[in-house]
């Protein structure tokens, strides 16, 4: 498909050196480049679901436990409530 997109003059420089290294046209990279970013997003992307009306969120790490002494501390130490 092909469409318009507007670049910075930096960054098409930096983008057509990087296509001439790699032996490829700038459309080509960048669709890489986008498709990767996408990719790396999704990645990144938070876990969550609905639990009634809250929204819950999963932790970063798996075995993160959040015990109502760590919580009871953090509303201490952010001046919460």
């Amino acid at each position: 498909m092909r469409t318009t997109i507007e670049l910075s003059a930096e960054l098409h420089e930096a983008v057509r050196r990087q296509a001439l290294r790699q032996n490829t046209s700038l459309a080509k990279l960048l669709g890489q480049l986008v498709e990767q970013g996408l990719r790396s997003a999704a990645d990144e992307a938070t876990p969550s679901a609905r639990s009634g009306r809250f929204q819950v969120i999963a932790p970063a790490t798996p075995h993160a436990h959040v015990t109502s002494e760590r919580l009871h501390k953090l509303i201490d130490e952010e001046g919460i409530l």
